[in-house]
């Protein structure tokens, strides 16, 4: 259990297989009173049904639903992607969140989705952890989530229904993010899709908040940080692997938004996954 003083996570985790799940209202502690919600964060386009509605989610999309009974049950077709936040709100959040346009039982759009994901991963191993700086680290982590999601729906990203050509930008997004290393060429989308660079722009800004460049650049950003994590590839390596164009661009952009070098992030998580390795050599979760 994280807390804030007006938010209780009370329950988190992943949904990565089809079928039906239920979730029961966790009792929080008596200090947090307020209403109890299920946050669906989606990764793929998927449908899901809670209870008796249907909810078509796009991918980077997140719903929130409200528990009017003791459960919620969710049923997921075809491939299934999403996280799952229990929460516990008192009526000053829920209330600025519907004045910042947050409706309930629609799907709203994460604007910055890598962000989400490196704030996702910090706000489960805190969760998981029974240190007090884990949970320190936890409460800062989910005040920032619930602004980053509150950022989708205060009028910087227009209502997916609103935004003509919504679908094919939304697969697009998703094939970016799948395949960073790509070269994804603005003028080449524009050609594919039969509009100009103006409007493309537009409208893509209008989806999602920010810019495809952008979006192609975090995308390679992460995909860097993932061969770093995981492989012995030299630099050069990763930085063509992730899309770059050149080291040079690669390493001022890993910089920039990732605020270090490309080795010094090697060598910190090394050091952090050798200190959660325990003298039996295995990984701890």
């Amino acid at each position: 259990m994280i807390e804030t003083r007006d938010i209780c996570l009370v329950d988190c985790g992943e949904q990565e297989h089809t079928g039906i799940k239920q979730f029961a209202m966790v009792p929080a502690s008596p200090e947090s009173e307020g209403q109890h919600y299920l946050l669906l964060m989606s990764g793929i386009k998927t449908m899901v049904r809670i209870n008796s509605k249907q909810y078509y989610m796009q991918p980077f999309t997140f719903l929130l639903i409200p528990f009017e009974e003791k459960e919620l049950v969710t049923e997921t077709q075809g491939m299934a992607a999403f996280r799952y936040m229990q929460l516990v709100m008192q009526e000053a959040v829920i209330s600025g969140m519907r004045s910042n346009g947050l409706r309930v039982r629609e799907t709203h759009t994460i604007a910055q989705p890598l962000v989400v994901e490196e704030i996702w991963k910090l706000l489960l191993n805190a969760f998981d952890s029974t240190t007090d700086s884990a949970k320190e680290i936890g409460v800062h982590a989910l005040s920032l989530m619930m602004c980053l999601l509150q950022e989708a729906s205060d009028g910087t990203v227009t209502r997916a229904a609103e935004v003509p050509h919504y679908d094919k930008l939304t697969s697009l997004r998703h094939r970016i993010y799948k395949n960073p290393e790509e070269s994804w060429f603005i003028q080449d989308i524009c050609d594919e899709m039969g509009i100009s660079r103006p409007y493309f722009h537009k409208i893509y800004l209008a989806a999602f908040g920010t810019t495809c460049t952008q979006d192609v650049i975090q995308s390679r950003i992460a995909c860097s940080k993932r061969l770093l994590e995981t492989t012995e590839d030299p630099i050069a390596v990763v930085s063509q692997q992730s899309g770059f164009e050149t080291d040079v661009y690669f390493m001022r952009q890993f910089k920039r938004h990732v605020g270090m070098t490309p080795t010094a992030y090697r060598r910190i998580y090394r050091q952090s996954a050798a200190g959660d390795t325990p003298e039996d050599g295995k990984k701890r979760r």
